[in-house]
């Protein structure tokens, strides 16, 4: 019996002030490692969101540089006044037809502003930009495709210029012109972008109160259409390279309201802002940036910004002679 006594209590399990300490001190580990993990988490979606701000502001950048660098270029002229059919052309072949949605009549083949904007505010007259963000820029580009379109390629409903060094003439969908030289080598068809990129007040829904850059965009139709570029960037500012003197070199960087004339900007510089997608708390975000010469507050919300900028010159916006071009 003695031994039997012995191995009951040999088999004894934990006492319950062991267990509760047994408890305490895991629930000090878990706590460790939570924290740990929590702070990890945490450092590795700052670490996401920092490198996803500069990925946002580079394709910003690249999509309107894209745009920029082939601004004024119509297939084979940068000549507007030698494409016929454009807006304000009373002597147009086969009128272009109206565009649904459009920013005013015939705003789609205003090929004489290649590069236009508005100082803060939309241009008079843009209807298409809705819900625009109050004091940042509007910037409007226009230009056709560099790659030539087959007449088997043409598409009902979109807006073409078939062009070569002489001349030229917008179309609509398979209504191909006839122009001088129309059997040159030279003479191709290409498609016609019109295209106004602007800070709007939302993203997904009106009143969301998310900013985000979004251009109003020529498509198939024709219609213009307004699309999300990328969300987060809550502010837009452009200034344009003028050279007056026509030496080949910029004069002086000034605001949409202040240029002289459009058709002598060879250059334009952009500041885009952007906000991650995360709140981070704990941190002081509050910072004045300086853009486009002026100081622009943002608050402590907790939100990383970044600011980025560029310059893009615009070398096919420089015209040769035209009586030159047309070979006399």
């Amino acid at each position: 019996m003695t031994i039997q006594n012995n191995n009951l209590k040999q088999q004894r399990g934990f006492s319950l002030v062991e267990m509760m300490l047994a408890m305490l001190i895991g629930i000090i580990i878990m706590g460790g490692i939570l924290s740990v993990y929590t702070n990890t988490r945490d450092l590795q979606r700052s670490s996401e969101d920092q490198v996803n701000l500069v990925t946002d502001a580079r394709f910003a950048l690249e999509t309107i540089g894209y745009d920029l660098r082939h601004a004024g270029v119509y297939g084979g002229t940068n000549l507007p006044s030698l494409v016929s059919c454009r807006m304000g052309d009373v002597s147009c072949p086969a009128m272009m037809p109206l565009a649904t949605g459009d920013c005013f009549n015939q705003w789609y083949i205003n090929i004489d502003q290649s590069v236009f904007g508005g100082e803060s505010v939309p241009p008079a007259g843009y209807t298409c930009i809705l819900n625009h963000q109050a004091n940042t820029d509007v910037l409007v580009v226009r230009y056709a495709d560099s790659n030539a379109v087959d007449t088997a390629n043409l598409v009902p409903g979109t807006a073409y210029v078939r062009s070569n060094y002489l001349s030229g003439q917008l179309f609509m969908g398979t209504a191909q012109p006839v122009i001088p030289d129309d059997t040159g080598t030279l003479t191709a068809n290409h498609q016609l972008y019109s295209r106004a990129y602007y800070i709007s007040d939302f993203t997904n829904t009106p009143g969301d109160g998310q900013p985000s850059l979004r251009r109003v965009d020529l498509i198939n139709g024709p219609q213009v259409q307004d699309q999300l570029i990328l969300p987060g960037a809550t502010n837009l500012q452009v200034q344009y390279g003028e050279d007056l003197d026509e030496d080949g070199a910029i004069d002086k960087f000034v605001n949409a309201d202040a240029v002289t004339d459009f058709t002598k900007v060879y250059a334009v510089r952009l500041w885009v802002l952007i906000k991650t997608e995360h709140e981070e708390t704990g941190l002081n975000t509050a910072r004045t940036y300086t853009i486009a010469g002026n100081n622009i507050s943002v608050p402590n919300d907790g939100y990383r910004r970044l600011l980025i900028s560029s310059v893009i010159k615009m070398r096919n916006m420089v015209k040769v002679d035209e009586q030159a071009a047309a070979g006399s």
